[in-house]
């Protein structure tokens, strides 16, 4: 017994010290810990990014969801610019836009607001708002991220075309009013993401509107390249766009052809200043 009793604290003593990490093994583990999440980082950030963009065409499926009971019903999309004549207060003025009908329409509820929508209604507080906010358009304090349409197609047949078969430079369509779906070429997109840095109330066009005209769908805006009333390229170089046939895709040459053939019938259309 004797004997046991001196051997067993000798033998314990071992063991701990066996056991325990050295400072190089310690640090080892962290640098091999720090690695991984290094590699890791991106992965993560790119599948975050992507599923904005998956949401974000989820959104254009249940706007076309809801654009085609509306047009069933109203034999037209809701026009892009709208002066209601509703209001509970008649003395206020207000421009709402295609985002309100729709609303209004999906949700039977009466969207009343005493602000012009160029506004940036985000700032707002509004309880359905967001509904039409990208999710990836970062800090919504300083910038719109608002879905806008695309005019040339949305009021299709508002315009007219210069004899050469060019988009005049003094034409524009008419955003007060909607077509029927079926009119519509198929290519042409109905809606799309917007520029997330709109410039807004510098005197020079709709800057933040509900849409987005013939001329305007990759313009520079007046400050730099970026500021413009245009459409977006914010999902991996690509813009997600909704069309006629109510499918959605993200598309990464689109903005560049609306650009240079604003209802794309084949024919250069001459630069439109916004």
């Amino acid at each position: 017994t004797k004997t046991g009793s001196k051997h067993m604290p000798r033998s314990i003593h071992r063991d701990s010290r066996r056991s325990a990490f050295t400072l190089i093994e310690l640090l080892v583990v962290i640098s091999i810990i720090s690695l991984l999440i290094s590699i890791l980082l991106p992965s993560l950030s790119r599948a975050r990014e992507q599923a904005k963009s998956v949401h974000c065409l989820a959104r254009f499926h249940e706007y076309g969801v809801g654009l085609q009971t509306y047009t069933s019903l109203r034999y037209g999309l809701p026009t892009a610019r709208w002066t209601p004549t509703d209001l509970e207060d008649s003395t206020v003025e207000v421009e709402y836009g295609w985002a309100e009908l729709l609303f209004a329409h999906a949700y039977r509820e009466k969207v009343d607001i005493a602000a012009d929508y160029p506004a940036q209604r985000n700032l707002d507080g509004q309880k359905w708002e967001r509904y039409f906010i990208c999710q990836a358009v970062g800090d919504e304090s300083e910038n719109s991220g608002h879905y806008r349409v695309y005019l040339p197609a949305w009021s299709w047949g508002t315009y007219t075309l210069d004899p050469d078969g060019t988009y005049g430079d003094d034409t524009h369509a008419n955003p007060n009013y909607g077509v029927a779906l079926e009119r519509i070429r198929l290519r042409l997109p109905i809606l799309g993401d917007a520029n997330d840095r709109s410039e807004r109330g510098d005197g020079i066009g709709n800057d933040d509107c509900s849409y987005i005209d013939g001329g305007e769908a990759n313009t520079a805006g007046s400050n730099s390249a970026t500021t413009g009333n245009r459409f977006s390229d914010r999902h991996y170089g690509g813009t997600n766009f909704l069309f006629p046939d109510l499918h959605a895709s993200r598309e990464t040459k689109l903005r560049e052809e609306l650009a240079e053939d604003f209802d794309l019938n084949g024919v250069i259309d001459i630069e439109v200043f916004p």
